[in-house]
């Protein structure tokens, strides 16, 4: 027999073209695969290194003592609008700022408030002065009287800014001329903790309010907010005072304030049933339609992608959407509660991605906020894989695996040497490999595991549960485990091994042929090679396998749960070639095959399973045993309980599976001293 070159796909890192090998069905063989390995005879309950291994996801503690209920701001741009940064005053530009806060504990005396870089005037509650105290951080106030849990309190402080370089920006003509930009203008940008450098709050991501803002400005200027322009009011000659008002609520860093001479240019995504979400797009007049920035061409598919996105995630949860574009703006975009801000580089037509980064953020961010910093890959990672199921839709499958293959090859170059995606330190927080890319395949990796059917009825569902408020990590672990109880990957690992965890395996391949004509067993070694601090000494993954070879195909997938394990697979066929996780479900790097020649190889081929695998549910299980052999099936769920039994004879038994709900099974067929294990992987219909 000439030995036949076996080889997995090898991932193309930095450069190359990808292109996506999709799965071929009703394809069956004699015998599906047979496993000899002792390692792969073990309780469905994942494993890692006891080193490794987290024994409960970690949660932050929250600080529940008050509850700010509202925000309602007063803001005076007209000055440093009109004047150059090099002539401002101290004093940039002056604000009052009200506040509606409850108490959540009894007898509450004082409240905290973060405050940086900011003049406080006066503060008063009722009419009623309040005495306060002031560092670098914060501001101490001591309330009149204290307050009992439930009640609220209302704080009116009166402040000025003073540095309008970040978190707030102010350019006037002339500023805004040596930047390129046409007109004079001001925005806010906040993310993470900058709300307090240009109002005083209490600048928690789980803190969630209701705003207003009332801004005086230059005539001529348009002032975008959050919500609804609810007022505009000339001012003399000479200003003017417009009013926003959100009436949903949102944390500090979402709420945002820009001005400029901009034009409205308005969309509507309408749908099936002729609701609709009206967009307003404010932007300066020469790019509606110029050659370079063309506001036209560059939203033209922005009702597309909330089509999309409320196909996979449910309806839009706000009432109004639109983009307000800034410059200079030294990011690309960024989600503020229905008004996004965006760079006006993105007008030039060429990031539709960020465009669907920053809507997907709406369902990922805004209706369900990381309630810490901590759990930022929520947001992140939810938007950053927003942007291939944008993709997916538009141009199918093969569309979204590139948008994720992108992703998978920037995060490669330095995956192995990146922190854990969860509790990032917040000096790293927008680490583009981790909290963007790896993040992505996170979500990509939580629907491979349990399947399309499952996957998307249950992050529907974690959106509803936390509605408009936030969520921890460990939050929509226990979401998961209730909606989608039977995975391939248990939860608890797939969360410990993939956001406690740092890296991603390291897989090398080893496949070897036999001389025996029939069934034509391959045995596959499969190894984990990662070494790096921090990583665990072996992932729990599901690797598929698909064998090719004259005109035939067999897909298989097995749970790989060790550094290696050895497999053999009775195919049916003389396959050609050995693909390793051909669709790229796993984010990992992958060796080329090495292979082995004409190994004579001993199996011990009693019983089998027969068909392709993963199987259907409601498909039955096929059973095969010798014709001496008689024989019980034990089926068991990821946790050990017995799910369903059989007697078997010699040939081909079939064992009903409709009442199995879709997951990974452990299946033993036993026959006196013998004992065969095999995984077996329920996909729903």
């Amino acid at each position: 027999m000439i030995a036949r070159l076996l080889s997995a796909v090898l991932i193309l890192v930095a450069g190359g073209s990808l292109s996506l090998v999709m799965a071929q069905e009703n394809k069956s063989s004699f015998i599906d695969w047979l496993i000899t390995d002792d390692v792969l005879q073990e309780t469905m309950q994942p494993r890692h290194h006891m080193r490794l291994m987290a024994e409960s996801f970690p949660q932050k503690t929250i600080d529940t003592t008050i509850d700010v209920i509202s925000y309602d701001l007063v803001l005076d741009w007209y000055s440093a609008l009109l004047t150059p940064k090099a002539q401002r005053p101290e004093r940039k530009a002056n604000g009052r700022m009200t506040a509606v806060v409850r108490s959540r504990v009894n007898d509450l005396a004082q409240i905290d408030f973060d405050a940086v870089s900011l003049i406080i005037d006066s503060i008063t509650s009722g009419g009623t002065s309040v005495v306060f105290t002031k560092n670098v951080r914060s501001i101490s106030m001591t309330l009149p009287s204290p307050l009992q849990r439930g009640q609220d309190v209302e704080l009116v402080i009166h402040y000025a800014i003073t540095r309008d370089d970040r978190a707030i920006f102010f350019y006037s003509k002339s500023d805004a001329a040596t930047e390129n930009s046409p007109y004079a203008s001001a925005y806010t940008i906040s993310e993470p903790e900058d709300s307090r450098r240009w109002y005083p709050c209490n600048d928690q991501p789980d803190d969630k309010a209701l705003f207003s803002v009332q801004v005086r400005v230059p005539k001529g200027f348009t002032v975008v907010s959050n919500g609804v322009r609810t007022d505009s009011v000339l001012v003399g000659d000479t200003a003017s005072i417009q009013t926003w008002k959100h009436d949903v609520p949102m944390p500090t860093y979402l709420f945002a304030v820009s001005a400029s001479e901009y034009i409205l240019y308005p969309q509507v995504y309408t749908r099936t049933d002729n609701s609709s979400v009206p967009i307003s797009n404010y932007h300066f007049d020469v790019d509606q339609d110029g050659p370079f920035y063309n506001a036209t061409r560059a939203l033209q598919n922005i009702p597309l992608m909330f089509e999309a996105f409320e196909e996979r995630f449910g309806l839009y949860p706000f009432q109004t959407y639109g983009h307000v574009t800034v410059s200079p703006f030294q990011y690309g975009g960024m989600e503020h509660q229905t008004m996004s801000t965006i760079n006006r580089r993105w007008l030039a037509g060429d990031v539709e991605g960020g465009y669907a980064h920053e809507l997907a953020h709406h369902w990922f961010g805004d209706q369900v906020t990381c309630a810490t910093w901590a759990d930022i890959w929520l947001n992140e990672g939810g938007a950053s894989w927003g942007e291939a199921v944008y993709q997916e839709h538009r141009s199918g499958f093969t569309g979204y695996m590139q948008v994720l293959w992108e992703k998978r090859a920037r995060y490669m170059l330095t995956g192995l040497n990146e922190p854990p995606v969860y509790n990032i330190p917040i000096g790293i927080l927008f680490n583009e490999a981790t909290t963007y890319n790896k993040s992505s395949w996170i979500y990509h990796m939580m629907r491979r595991n349990v399947g399309d059917a499952i996957f998307f009825p249950a992050i529907r569902g974690y959106l509803a549960k936390y509605n408009i408020g936030s969520a921890q990590t460990y939050q929509l672990l226990d979401h998961m485990k209730e909606a989608a109880p039977n995975p391939l990957v248990a939860w608890d690992t797939f969360f410990d091994q993939w956001l406690v965890k740092a890296g991603h395996p390291v897989l090398e391949v080893i496949v070897s042929t036999t001389t025996r004509p029939t069934p034509f067993v391959y045995r596959v070694t499969i190894a984990q090679t990662q070494e790096h601090e921090g990583v665990p000494d072996a992932f729990v993954v599901p690797v598929h396998l698909r064998f090719i070879g004259f005109g035939e195909v067999l897909d298989t997938t097995v749970i790989v749960r060790e550094r290696s394990v050895t497999m053999e697979f009775a195919v049916g066929f003389d396959a050609d070639e050995v693909l390793v996780d051909p669709d790229n479900d796993i984010l990992c790097v992958k060796g080329e095959t090495l292979v082995g020649v004409d190994e004579q190889v001993q199996s011990d081929s009693w019983c089998g399973i027969l068909g392709p695998h993963p199987i259907t549910a409601g498909s039955p299980l096929r059973i095969y045993l010798d014709e001496t052999s008689k024989a019980s099936v034990e089926v068991r769920s990821i946790t050990g309980s017995l799910v369903a039994s059989a007697s078997v004879s010699s040939g081909v038994s079939l064992l009903d599976t409709s009442s199995l709900a879709p997951g990974s099974y452990a299946v033993s067929i036993i026959s006196g001293t013998r004992v065969y294990h095999r995984t077996v992987i329920i996909t729903a219909q």
